[in-house]
């Protein structure tokens, strides 16, 4: 589980950041953001799973099971080592940027040692390190970084792609409307055993009723500095 006394705290190799949530906080606003809904999305779908499919999440430590939000929301971290003008940028990217853009899954480990003190175990670690590398790996292995498939892909990771999945089409974008639940949920079936495992696309389609999709400008004033908040007094 996370802790927040310091004696508790393990130390990184190389650390220039002093708290992950120092770390956090340089992460582009609408970034942090996004990996807020994804953080509450991912959560509600793996209670889900807990209740109903508890064999798929039973590999999972139980540790992981008190900061499960907190892990998912953190999906993201590599994306503080990718140059601010790649994120920010108005309009399409190139293809150069893009592949830029991607480097955020293999920075993950240079991220996280980045952080002098991190507040939680080297099992957690492993779990959040999972979920950041490998939360774009397709199920019929055409994803990235490294293209790996099925089972290959920890099982976190898998559960953290659909709700990643799920915010890209259901939030704000510039060039459409946000998509229907209708829509949404025929796309992550059609998607069973191309971009996600087969089970957990009609899971999600089983839970997507449970999505909060409220969380508009009142939960934005709220979000976007939620582990600067958390761990000021680290």
């Amino acid at each position: 589980m996370i802790v927040y006394d310091k004696e508790e705290m393990k130390k990184t190799k190389e650390g220039c950041y002093p708290t992950l949530s120092s770390l956090y906080s340089i992460i582009p606003r609408d970034v942090r953001l996004h990996m807020e809904r994804v953080g509450v999305y991912a959560t509600v779908f793996y209670d889900y799973l807990s209740e109903c499919y508890p064999d798929i999440v039973e590999p999972l430590h139980h540790e992981m099971d008190d900061c499960i939000h907190d892990l998912f929301t953190l999906h993201d971290i590599g994306r503080a080592f990718v140059p601010i003008r790649f994120q920010n940028k108005a309009g399409g990217l190139t293809e150069e940027e893009f592949e830029m853009i991607k480097q955020h899954t293999i920075l993950t480990a240079d991220t996280l040692d980045s952080v002098y003190k991190l507040p939680f175990s080297d099992t957690v670690k492993m779990h959040l390190y999972n979920i950041s590398m490998y939360h774009h790996e397709k199920y019929d292995g055409t994803g990235y970084p490294f293209g790996i498939k099925g089972e290959q892909i920890p099982i976190e990771a898998r559960i953290c792609s659909l709700a990643d999945a799920f915010d890209g089409m259901t939030s704000w974008k510039p060039y459409r409307k946000n998509m229907s639940m209708d829509t949404v949920q025929r796309i992550i079936l059609e998607e069973a055993g191309k971009q996600f495992q087969p089970i957990l696309s009609v899971a999600f389609s089983e839970c997507i009723h449970r999505m909060p999709m409220n969380m508009g400008a009142e939960w934005e004033m709220e979000a976007g500095h939620y582990f600067t908040e958390k761990q000021d007094h680290l």
